[in-house]
């Protein structure tokens, strides 16, 4: 199912699944960070988005690298999510490190989620080399986002979010969410 065709979806639905969620530490230092990158995601392909003290910097991991359309400084990290549709490595600065965990899924019904999928502010404006960049006039404010499907004129982030139930009370709640893709947010535009 699509991240729009969940946005208009009333009621959550609840989908079982494994997971298993993983400390993980890392130097402030880019090639210490794609290191742990490969090890975590095998060589596969993620989206990563960092929160930089000046911007926010979204770009792709081809399986050794980082690349970004703009300047990648990990230095400047306060916090970096790369993602996938299995997986994700979310690590915040914690004094002179970047500290987070690793959570992947696999098929099975320990663990339940429910998707959600959010619009991004901006429209399409243009797109080259894998990168779409949205545009908001009124604010004057833009953000180029990777993504291959050039069609659509709006995208959205379908965020997945992990469901615990608490054994002596009985009430669920959300432990955890990650990210998991970049979608278009309207009617028409194939999810690829």
């Amino acid at each position: 199912m699509s991240g729009l065709e969940i946005a208009k979806k009333v009621g959550l639905e609840i989908c079982p699944c494994e997971i298993v969620s993983e400390t993980a530490t890392c130097e402030i230092s880019l090639n210490k960070i794609e290191n742990l990158v490969k090890e975590k995601f095998k060589n596969t392909r993620a989206v990563f988005v960092a929160w930089q003290i000046q911007n926010i910097v979204w770009g792709n991991f081809d399986g050794e690298k980082l690349s970004a359309r703009s300047d990648i400084t990990p230095q400047y990290w306060l916090e970096c999510r790369i993602f996938n549709e299995t997986a994700e490595l979310h690590l915040k600065r914690i004094e002179n490190k970047l500290r987070g965990r690793y959570i992947t899924e696999t098929e099975g019904n320990k663990n339940f989620y429910a998707d959600s999928f959010s619009r991004f502010w901006g429209e399409k404006s243009c797109a080259a080399d894998g990168f779409i960049k949205l545009l908001d006039k009124q604010r004057k404010l833009y953000m180029e986002i990777p993504c291959e499907n050039k069609n659509a004129k709006w995208y959205g982030l379908l965020t997945r979010n992990y469901i615990y139930s608490h054994e002596t009370t009985g009430l669920c709640g959300y432990s955890d969410y990650r990210f998991v893709a970049i979608e278009p947010a309207e009617e028409g535009a194939e999810i690829g």
